[in-house]
């Protein structure tokens, strides 16, 4: 059996080690973080069907839910438009019970988890990972698993030649700023789940959840908000809903959230990332459970089918062809949509309400993971109908001008992805995607 090593206590990485621990191989998770610290103090949704994906055990204090989303333009005269929840559709379930759930499931199947152990750099000999550094000391093994995060330290420092390391750039993250608290006793909202386009133009958003006991306030930027800002943001939410109130209950947390398509390379040899790690988030949401938990399987899947132990780019790839082909380019085609915000100014959202250019199918679509259906003929031509619709308005129609050529460009990258291991073709495709992303971001 082999000696494999997880960097982090990631969603994907635990539920990797407990499968390939229950086949029989030594799994050891390195975690810098203490033990009562791990997860967010905060609450999220994943898709129902996650768990049974991963074939692991449903938590019995996972409770089933959905939360009717209304989006809120930023100019008065627009109407919100709301968004239905899909019946049943999702969990909702404390980070921090879901993580250490996870954690309990990886002890029970063998998995030796080390907290207070960070993981720092990889160890690199010849043309394959060979172990990780933590804390000072070299540990060896015969496969890493990489879910140490957004700003792995694993990843940022791999060679060049693996292909695997993206830079962080900007509008690849957001930085949240998150909060419960208290409820007032004026009445409950319309709807509890109120989604703000910022006053201040599209560098981020807002929402505030309402629930019976709590509200729950996130403020999400493009770029580091100073306290100063966060305390304003907070302010215009509470002044919209009299339902926040003053008295923070607990959260205040910070974090960073990728919200960009996933790494363009998932493996080398003795290495394959996962989770945030790899950028497996929804880019329109930032949230990450289901990518990661789905992924986390589908590696040890494919682990677990090397009986030689090669464990290289090639005996991974399959990892890699599962991910993009029932995840990872839907994960791109939302990519895609969220590139167009940093082009838009507050004028120009408020007009693509005032037109009606976004339907609530539309927007269903999109907060239900997917956006498939713009990314087909018939979705095209539905983009070049409101370049029709758009009427006069120059700047709006080629922003969608550009939409259109964007989802052309990627139809031929999507097609081209190599489903078997070349490695001149991989690398190939690899250049065409990741060029593809630089060319749509806006410029600086």
């Amino acid at each position: 059996m082999a000696k494999i090593v997880v960097a982090g206590c990631g969603h994907g990485g635990l539920v990797a080690a407990t499968k390939l621990a229950r086949a029989g191989h030594e799994v050891t998770v390195y975690e810098k973080a203490p033990r009562q610290e791990i997860g967010h103090p905060q609450s999220d949704a994943f898709d129902y069907d996650t768990f049974t994906y991963a074939d692991l055990p449903v938590a019995p204090y996972f409770r089933r839910g959905g939360n009717v989303i209304t989006f809120v333009p930023p100019g008065a005269d627009n109407e919100p438009l709301t968004i239905p929840a899909l019946e049943n559709e999702s969990y909702i379930v404390d980070r921090k019970e879901l993580i250490n759930y996870l954690v309990e499931l990886a002890e029970e199947a063998g998995v030796e988890i080390l907290f207070e152990k960070e993981a720092t750099a990889p160890i690199i000999l010849g043309n394959r990972v060979a172990g990780i550094v933590v804390d000072g000391e070299k540990i060896y093994c015969d496969m890493v698993i990489d879910a140490c995060g957004v700003s792995s330290p694993i990843r940022s420092q791999l060679p060049d030649f693996m292909g695997v390391n993206r830079a962080v750039e900007k509008y690849d993250v957001v930085h949240s700023y998150r909060a419960y608290f208290s409820r007032t006793d004026a009445p409950d909202p319309r709807h509890n789940y109120q989604l703000y386009l910022q006053e201040d133009g599209t560098v981020g958003f807002s929402w505030l959840i309402t629930e019976i006991d709590r509200t729950d306030a996130l403020i999400c930027r493009f770029y580091y908000p100073e306290d100063s800002e966060v305390l304003d943001a907070l302010r215009i939410v509470q002044e919209k809903n009299p339902q926040m109130g003053k008295d923070m209950i607990y959260g205040g947390s910070r974090s960073v959230i990728p919200v960009c398509q996933p790494l363009g390379m998932l493996v080398a040899d003795g290495y394959a990332a996962v989770g945030d790690s790899a950028f497996m988030t929804i880019p329109v949401k930032g949230s990450g459970i289901t990518y990661s938990i789905k992924a986390g399987k589908m590696l040890a899947d494919c682990i677990l089918k090397d009986t030689e132990g090669f464990f290289d780019t090639e005996s991974l790839w399959e990892y890699q062809r599962r991910f993009f082909k029932e995840l990872g380019f839907g994960a791109c085609h939302l990519a895609i949509i969220k590139n167009i915000l940093p082009y838009l100014t507050t004028a120009q959202v408020d007009e693509i309400f005032r037109l009606k250019l976004v339907s609530t199918e539309e927007i269903q679509d999109i907060m239900s993971n997917t956006a498939n259906a713009i990314f087909t003929p018939k979705g095209l031509a539905a983009t070049r109908e409101k370049i029709r619709l758009a009427g006069n308005n120059t700047v709006i129609k080629d922003i969608l001008s550009s939409i259109a050529v964007w989802i052309g460009k990627f139809f031929v990258i999507e097609a081209a992805f190599p489903t078997k291991y070349d490695r001149a073709d991989i690398q190939k495709w690899l250049r065409r995607y990741n060029n593809f992303f630089v060319s749509i971001k806006k410029p600086e």
